[in-house]
């Protein structure tokens, strides 16, 4: 194989490589479920009329909102007929637009002032969840009564992309090593 040849190959696979975008994914916090609640209460309703983010529709029956740590939230809203729904609240102070983005993607609702809410006047993100829970009003989650359901929690993702970093460096690696061999070769028979 020439020198130019090589010396081409490696330069689109070292272009082509770093002209990829590298994912970065977003760690999201760990949120209790509404099966078992967490945390303190902040405000409870045994009834009443409720809104859901990201939901234009009223829903009447039971809401409680727990306070899992400064930044998260969970919202435990039970329907008159057992159907529940969990949101998860996580306010954002450090999140560029592009984790926003990709959150939101993922489901999430983005809530730029939370005291809309009865929260902190702070960017949220939001995230719905359905969950079964008991039939009466004033009933939410594994409060006072056996409960079905299930919830889905978002794990925390690790970032991705170290692989292609390492890639890119070993086809560099290989890329000099052949090219000093090359021209240590050259400049010997140059110096005969």
């Amino acid at each position: 194989m020439s020198l130019k040849t090589i010396f081409s190959v490696g330069l689109f696979s070292a272009l082509f490589l770093l002209n990829t975008t590298l994912a970065q994914a977003v760690v999201t916090p760990t949120f209790s479920s509404c099966l078992n609640p967490q945390g303190d209460i902040k405000v409870s309703y045994s009834s009443g009329t409720h809104g859901v983010v990201g939901n234009t529709a009223e829903y009447t029956g039971s809401d409680t909102v727990y306070i899992l740590s400064s930044d998260t939230h969970i919202q435990c809203f039970c329907s008159e007929n057992g159907e529940g729904i969990q949101t998860n609240w996580w306010k954002i102070s450090s999140l560029s637009d592009t984790d926003i983005q990709v959150l939101k993607n993922q489901g999430w609702f983005f809530v730029p002032n939370g005291a809309l809410w009865g929260l902190d006047s702070s960017s949220y993100l939001a995230q719905n969840s359905d969950y079964a829970c008991r039939g009466a009003i004033g009933g939410t989650g594994g409060t006072g009564g056996s409960v079905l359901g299930i919830s889905t929690d978002v794990l925390g993702l690790a970032t991705t992309g170290n692989s292609m970093t390492i890639f890119i460096l070993f086809i560099v690696g290989g890329i000099s090593t052949v090219l000093g061999f090359r021209f240590r070769n050259s400049a010997r028979k140059l110096s005969r």
